[in-house]
């Protein structure tokens, strides 16, 4: 027994002088900053494509494109199929930005923990317990243990559980969350891409009043009305085109919506709560 109290007294000296290392050297911190700052980079990146895909709609939602092929009038417009994708839009323009903020403040709280002052309150208590640990048995010292030892593991909580949430976070992105992102941003960007380009389309006609004689006149009558009709189709087709990338568009946003609240809300906390059930049941170890 004796002989298994100081293998456990040396164990626990080992894991708490690991720790303080790991608190100085600050390598978990940097990871997790780095981590944090590439998420943080993308949610940027993903709320400059919504507020220009937001000004692309706005615009081209009072866009009409006419053809008149030989007499026949056809008007095409922009703001009925872009009418779905306008409110969402909106809102998850709100929400990449919201997603950014609550990334940039998980930046500034993990170079907080990560000061040398809370790695100086822990080195103090993890070798204040390591001495009540090592001294000879006493009901006193045996009080003192406890309480120092639940400190101990509260500063330990707090001095890493933002990085170890961070870090969690990040592993769970790069494999089940950034392909899926990646993929929903490179659709937005086709997608406002696609209707930039319908809005500046011209359509020219050409002129038939410098024909002179009737041969010439009839066959520039023909040509305008295949020009035109040729036009005309390839132009609804486009718009058919850009129906259903307004739909595929609505699906990466919610995609995009589930990632967010994923990566700034659902995950961190989860993480937290792991992190936490872990310190009361060091607590309850302590206690028995």
């Amino acid at each position: 027994m004796p002989n298994q109290t100081v293998w456990i007294k040396g164990l626990v000296s080992v894991v708490l002088i690991a720790i303080i290392s790991l608190s100085w050297s600050g390598q978990l911190d940097h990871a997790a900053r780095s981590a944090t700052l590439d998420n943080f980079q993308r949610a940027l990146a993903v709320a400059a494509i919504a507020r220009g895909f937001n000004g692309v709609i706005s615009v081209a939602q009072g866009t009409e494109v006419a053809i008149a092929p030989v007499g026949v009038g056809v008007t095409l417009t922009l703001g009925e199929i872009l009418d779905p994708l306008n409110d969402l839009v909106e809102r998850f323009s709100a929400l990449a930005l919201i997603a950014s903020v609550a990334l940039g403040l998980q930046l500034t709280l993990s170079e907080i923990f990560a000061s040398p002052w809370l790695s100086g309150v822990l080195s103090v208590a993890a070798l204040a317990y390591l001495a009540l640990l090592w001294r000879a048995p006493h009901h006193l010292q045996q009080t003192r243990a406890l309480w120092l030892g639940k400190f101990l593991g509260l500063i330990i909580f707090l001095r890493f559980m933002l990085a170890v949430m961070l870090l969690a976070t990040h592993l769970l992105d790069t494999y089940f969350l950034d392909a899926r992102q990646n993929q929903a941003m490179d659709n937005l960007s086709y997608t406002k891409t696609h209707i930039q380009n319908l809005q500046e389309q011209q359509v020219e006609t050409a002129p038939a009043d410098l024909e002179t004689d009737l041969f010439d006149r009839t066959a520039a009558g023909i040509r305008a009305f295949l020009n035109s009709s040729s036009q005309t189709l390839d132009l609804k087709a486009q718009l058919n085109e850009v129906e259903q990338q307004v739909e595929n568009s609505i699906e990466e946003m919610i995609n995009l919506i589930v990632i967010f609240l994923l990566q700034t809300l659902l995950l961190p906390v989860a993480t937290l709560w792991l992190c936490w059930q872990l310190l009361l049941r060091f607590w309850r170890t302590l206690d028995t």
